[in-house]
């Protein structure tokens, strides 16, 4: 049940190389439709919820007759270009209507986000919201790699998201992903910190993301409680609801959780764009403040939703070895995220606990390094 993503430009091949590009690429988070023609827009907007509209303006009613286009199996050419038109008029990004007398049919289809195609290159203050008029900041520039595209893509999706969560705070939770590419780095016992930490002001839900986690469960059989398993099950069925996600969440004096997935094979049940579906649509119907999304090491099932995240924390270790990964990492992610996105990832040292008392004994303890830990980095990050 992924979001759809409509792309729209009245060259026919940029938008099929695009949509078969981004459709194809890990870390997009959506069914991806293309349109050539804007009566074909308009017909499927209709019909279907359209989470994000990218495009050029319609210069015309073209008559061509064009289907939407989804999945196919080819990709998009790195630096491919295809003509568009230019903006200088202003919309509103949250009625995605024109804001000028005139008509702009492109912010006449009922998208719930709206990001248009420049034809001029859009500078760095543009990109990051510095000019004057916000409206201007949901711009990209249309002639560059269809990798490019798809980052500044994302990067104006988490911030229009971002910008969305503090219009009606409460309606959709915040996400603060641990990752970590090290091991015995403390990811896990920060985590269960953070999320009792958390809790004395708001109401945060703790999720596992491991395939073999060493949560702890409760006394009664876990055969018989729902776990992230049925609810990811659930999801994919289309069947989700907030009423039902709420028959698998796990009350304790700890925290509130969902159970971890039964087997290692459950979660590899959704694909890393639909595990970025998943967690978004947790967020929309959790009814909780903040989901800590607790992460195994792989990357791939992350960094479609590094954008999207208030914040990532990421445990570091002292380790040489693991000091390499680390850098390894961040050469990774600054060719393939782009500044807003990276911004919001910071490295932590978690401090140790006592080898002879668990980490959730240990959390019983108000004076516990860990907890005092989670409580300044909480005011440091996301009080701030």
């Amino acid at each position: 049940m992924h979001h759809i993503l409509a792309f729209f430009d009245e060259d026919k091949t940029y938008c099929d190389r695009f949509r078969k590009f981004a459709s194809n690429h890990q870390n997009c988070p959506f069914t991806v439709y293309s349109f050539d023609n804007y009566h074909d827009l308009v017909n499927f907007s209709q019909d279907h919820p359209i989470e994000l509209l990218v495009g050029s303006e319609a210069k015309r009613y073209n008559s061509g007759i064009s289907g939407a286009n989804a999945y196919a199996g080819s990709s998009f050419s790195s630096g491919s270009d295809g003509p568009g038109d230019s903006y200088d008029r202003k919309y509103s990004f949250e009625t995605g209507r024109s804001m000028v007398s005139e008509p702009d049919l492109l912010y006449q289809i009922p998208a719930k986000s709206i990001i248009k195609l420049s034809e001029t290159p859009v500078e760095a203050g543009d990109a990051d919201g510095q000019r004057n008029d916000p409206a201007e900041k949901y711009r990209i520039y249309k002639y560059q790699s269809g990798e490019n595209i798809l980052r500044e893509i994302m990067t104006v999706y988490g911030q229009k998201k971002s910008d969305s969560k503090r219009e009606y705070s409460g309606r959709r939770s915040k996400l603060y992903l641990i990752y970590s590419p090290v091991g015995r780095s403390g990811k896990t016992r920060f985590a269960l910190a953070l999320t009792k930490v958390l809790q004395k002001d708001m109401k945060p839900l703790y999720v596992t993301l491991e395939e073999v986690s060493s949560q702890k469960m409760p006394d009664e059989d876990i055969m018989c409680r729902g776990t992230l398993s049925e609810a990811m099950y659930f999801y994919k069925e289309g069947k989700l609801t907030g009423n039902r996600l709420q028959e698998l969440i796990v009350h304790d004096k700890q925290m509130d959780s969902i159970l971890p997935v039964r087997t290692p094979e459950d979660i590899t049940t959704l694909s890393p764009q639909e595990i970025a579906g998943f967690i978004e649509h947790l967020r929309t119907v959790s009814g909780r403040d903040a989901i800590i999304l607790d992460t195994d090491s792989i990357l791939s099932r992350v960094e479609g939703m590094l954008p999207l995240c208030d914040w990532t924390f990421m445990p570091v270790t002292d380790d040489i070895k693991a000091n390499s990964k680390i850098t390894q990492l961040e050469n990774y992610l600054s060719k393939n995220l782009a500044p807003e996105a990276l911004s919001h990832i910071s490295k932590i040292v978690v401090p140790e606990t006592d080898q002879y008392v668990s980490y959730v004994d240990a959390m019983e303890n108000p004076s516990d390094p860990l907890l005092n830990f989670a409580k300044a980095v909480v005011q440091n990050y996301i009080y701030e």
